[in-house]
Protein backbone atom coordinates (compact mmCIF):
# COMPACT_ATOMS: atom_id res chain seq x y z
CA UNK A 1 0.00 0.00 0.00
CA UNK A 2 1.32 3.41 -1.00
CA UNK A 3 1.70 6.21 1.97
CA UNK A 4 -0.18 9.29 1.73
CA UNK A 5 1.76 12.47 1.69
CA UNK A 6 -0.55 14.50 2.70
CA UNK A 7 -4.44 14.60 3.31
CA UNK A 8 -6.77 13.15 0.62
CA UNK A 9 -8.42 15.90 -2.27
CA UNK A 10 -11.27 17.81 -0.34
CA UNK A 11 -13.99 17.19 -2.87
CA UNK A 12 -16.47 20.65 -3.13
CA UNK A 13 -20.02 20.81 -1.88
CA UNK A 14 -22.78 20.79 -4.04
CA UNK A 15 -24.36 23.72 -4.84
CA UNK A 16 -27.16 23.14 -2.85
CA UNK A 17 -24.88 22.83 0.61
CA UNK A 18 -23.11 25.73 -0.63
CA UNK A 19 -26.36 27.85 -0.62
CA UNK A 20 -27.40 26.62 2.88
CA UNK A 21 -24.00 27.34 4.54
CA UNK A 22 -24.13 30.88 2.51
CA UNK A 23 -27.83 31.25 4.59
CA UNK A 24 -25.92 29.91 7.78
CA UNK A 25 -23.42 32.90 7.86
CA UNK A 26 -25.36 35.39 6.79
CA UNK A 27 -27.50 34.45 10.40
CA UNK A 28 -24.83 34.38 11.72
CA UNK A 29 -24.10 37.84 10.80
CA UNK A 30 -27.27 39.25 11.73
CA UNK A 31 -27.14 37.25 15.06
CA UNK A 32 -23.74 38.35 15.71
CA UNK A 33 -24.66 42.07 14.86
CA UNK A 34 -27.93 41.67 17.77
CA UNK A 35 -25.34 40.35 19.93
CA UNK A 36 -23.49 43.91 20.13
CA UNK A 37 -26.49 45.04 21.57
CA UNK A 38 -27.66 41.77 23.78
CA UNK A 39 -24.68 39.42 24.66
CA UNK A 40 -27.03 36.48 25.05
CA UNK A 41 -27.18 36.51 21.13
CA UNK A 42 -23.63 35.32 20.98
CA UNK A 43 -24.16 32.11 21.93
CA UNK A 44 -26.72 31.37 18.77
CA UNK A 45 -24.27 32.67 16.56
CA UNK A 46 -22.09 30.43 17.56
CA UNK A 47 -24.54 27.79 17.28
CA UNK A 48 -25.46 28.71 13.94
CA UNK A 49 -21.60 29.12 13.10
CA UNK A 50 -21.10 25.27 13.74
CA UNK A 51 -23.86 24.36 11.80
CA UNK A 52 -22.23 26.17 8.81
CA UNK A 53 -19.13 24.44 9.47
CA UNK A 54 -20.35 21.01 10.03
CA UNK A 55 -22.44 20.95 7.12
CA UNK A 56 -19.65 22.69 5.12
CA UNK A 57 -17.63 20.01 5.58
CA UNK A 58 -19.96 17.01 5.60
CA UNK A 59 -19.04 15.49 8.97
CA UNK A 60 -21.74 15.15 11.66
CA UNK A 61 -24.85 14.80 10.33
CA UNK A 62 -26.46 13.43 13.60
CA UNK A 63 -25.10 16.49 15.21
CA UNK A 64 -26.48 19.05 12.81
CA UNK A 65 -29.75 16.97 12.35
CA UNK A 66 -29.89 17.06 16.38
CA UNK A 67 -29.36 20.54 17.14
CA UNK A 68 -31.97 21.51 14.30
CA UNK A 69 -34.60 18.91 15.61
CA UNK A 70 -34.03 20.52 19.80
CA UNK A 71 -34.77 24.12 18.04
CA UNK A 72 -37.89 22.64 16.36
CA UNK A 73 -39.43 21.00 19.45
CA UNK A 74 -38.17 24.03 21.97
CA UNK A 75 -39.46 26.42 19.71
CA UNK A 76 -43.15 24.23 19.17
CA UNK A 77 -43.01 23.91 23.16
CA UNK A 78 -42.32 27.80 23.75
CA UNK A 79 -45.19 29.02 21.37
CA UNK A 80 -47.41 26.16 22.63
CA UNK A 81 -46.74 26.94 26.64
CA UNK A 82 -47.40 30.52 25.96
CA UNK A 83 -50.77 30.25 23.83
CA UNK A 84 -52.39 27.16 26.24
CA UNK A 85 -50.62 27.37 29.27
CA UNK A 86 -52.62 28.93 31.42
CA UNK A 87 -53.42 25.89 33.53
CA UNK A 88 -49.79 24.99 34.79
CA UNK A 89 -49.95 28.27 36.49
CA UNK A 90 -46.96 29.72 37.98
CA UNK A 91 -44.76 26.88 36.44
CA UNK A 92 -46.02 28.69 32.93
CA UNK A 93 -43.03 30.97 33.04
CA UNK A 94 -40.13 28.21 34.09
CA UNK A 95 -41.31 25.93 31.56
CA UNK A 96 -41.45 28.55 28.60
CA UNK A 97 -38.05 30.09 29.57
CA UNK A 98 -36.56 27.01 29.82
CA UNK A 99 -37.85 26.25 25.89
CA UNK A 100 -36.35 29.72 25.33
CA UNK A 101 -32.77 28.43 26.59
CA UNK A 102 -33.19 25.36 25.02
CA UNK A 103 -34.19 27.48 21.55
CA UNK A 104 -31.11 29.96 21.51
CA UNK A 105 -28.62 27.51 22.78
CA UNK A 106 -29.67 25.93 19.28
CA UNK A 107 -29.18 28.94 17.08
CA UNK A 108 -32.43 31.22 17.96
CA UNK A 109 -35.14 32.04 15.51
CA UNK A 110 -33.02 32.43 12.86
CA UNK A 111 -32.27 28.59 13.36
CA UNK A 112 -35.89 27.91 13.94
CA UNK A 113 -36.78 29.12 10.12
CA UNK A 114 -33.76 27.38 7.92
CA UNK A 115 -33.91 24.28 9.70
CA UNK A 116 -37.79 23.22 8.16
CA UNK A 117 -35.90 23.60 4.86
CA UNK A 118 -32.58 22.57 5.64
CA UNK A 119 -34.02 19.18 6.58
CA UNK A 120 -36.23 18.68 4.16
CA UNK A 121 -33.11 19.20 1.54
CA UNK A 122 -30.81 17.06 3.82
CA UNK A 123 -33.34 14.68 3.63
CA UNK A 124 -35.17 14.96 -0.05
CA UNK A 125 -32.24 16.29 -2.31
CA UNK A 126 -29.75 13.42 -3.50
CA UNK A 127 -26.65 16.18 -3.32
CA UNK A 128 -28.09 16.44 0.34
CA UNK A 129 -28.30 13.89 1.35
CA UNK A 130 -25.40 11.91 -0.15
CA UNK A 131 -23.02 14.99 0.88
CA UNK A 132 -22.50 13.46 4.30
CA UNK A 133 -21.77 10.21 3.21
CA UNK A 134 -18.91 11.08 0.79
CA UNK A 135 -16.13 10.79 3.12
CA UNK A 136 -15.35 7.48 4.53
CA UNK A 137 -14.71 7.47 7.92
CA UNK A 138 -10.79 6.51 8.83
CA UNK A 139 -9.76 3.89 11.00
CA UNK A 140 -8.45 5.03 14.25
CA UNK A 141 -4.67 4.15 13.66
CA UNK A 142 -5.16 6.13 10.67
CA UNK A 143 -6.64 8.97 11.65
CA UNK A 144 -4.26 9.23 14.73
CA UNK A 145 -1.23 8.37 12.41
CA UNK A 146 1.10 11.46 11.73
Amino acid sequence: MKPMLGPPARSRPPLLVGVWTILLLLSVALTGYFGLYAAGYFAPAACLLLQAVLLWSGRGKSVVVGIMALNQLSGLVLILILAFGDALGVRKLDVSAAALLINLATGGPLMGLLSLPLLASLQFSRSGRSWFSVRPSQPLNEALSI
